[in-house]
């Protein structure tokens, strides 16, 4: 019964924390669970109001923008575990060649290539997951935090994206391609911006590049599993030492009896 009580205790002072403890409204909360998860959104979902139309205008088959579709989520499944396989950092290269196909989208608009390779790279180059991550690492400290901070980010994202929808249906009707590519190219300069400035990224690029290695600490090299008792250890070298002059008098062996030993 006592440790009944003392579990009680324990989950009704867990309770309390929870309800008291919050995200910190400073710098990081914003950037990092507000205005990221906002402009991931606006670029996530605006293309589909005027792609087809623009496709359409300029006498291009439809099927060439399913196809751009098709490819573009096909290279996101291996980028993304290429991301995580390198870490959060890789994602600042990926958003600046987004940023790039976005700008040529924006001169080059009568230009098929351009067009297909900006819903491409605008597919692929997804930074949600380096999002995600950013915010665990950067709320991380505290388990309650980071998925406050979770959430908040997801739900943000995903009202982003359905605004973003109409946004550029509206940009389309009164702008045509030109509003829509400048929009593109507006909002993903803004989130190259913000993935530069976040600590985690720095910090993911230094541990790939960098390494920490202590040429101090020395690993002794394992060999197996020897038995319940833990790693076998492989035996250290050992060094000769110089032989040490008798301070007795020699003892040998001669033939004989068993045990017998002579004296000089």
């Amino acid at each position: 019964m006592a440790t009944d009580e003392a579990d009680l205790e324990a989950d009704e002072e867990l309770l309390e924390i929870e309800d008291f403890e919050g995200l910190p409204c400073n710098c990081a909360y914003v950037f990092v669970c507000i205005l990221m998860p906002i402009l991931n959104g606006a670029v996530s979902g605006f293309i589909w109001a005027g792609c087809n139309l623009h496709y359409e205008e300029n006498g291009w088959p439809l099927a060439t923008s399913g196809l751009s579709v098709t490819v573009g989520f096909l290279l996101r499944a291996a980028l993304q575990q290429l991301q995580l396989r390198t870490g959060y950092w890789l994602i600042v290269p990926f958003a600046a060649i987004h940023l790039t196909f976005a700008i040529l989208a924006l001169i080059y608009q009568t230009s098929l290539w351009a067009i297909f390779a900006e819903v491409v790279v605008l597919l692929s180059l997804d930074p949600t997951c380096a999002i995600e991550g950013i915010a665990f690492d950067t709320f991380g400290a505290s388990e309650i935090q980071a998925r406050m901070a979770t959430s908040t980010l997801l739900s943000v994202f995903t009202i982003a994206v359905a605004s973003s929808c109409s946004v550029g249906g509206i940009l389309y009707d009164f702008g045509g391609w030109t509003a829509v590519a400048t929009y593109h190219s507006v909002c993903q300069g803004l989130q190259l911006i913000l993935l530069c400035l976040q600590p985690p990224i720095r910090n993911s690029f230094k541990e790939f590049f960098f390494p920490n290695r202590s040429p101090d600490v020395e690993t002794t090299p394992v060999l197996g599993i020897e038995g319940d008792h833990g790693p076998k250890k492989a035996p250290l070298p050992v060094v000769p030492s110089a032989p040490m002059e008798p301070s007795a008098p020699m003892v040998e062996m001669h033939d004989g009896m068993p045990g017998m030993v002579w004296e000089e």
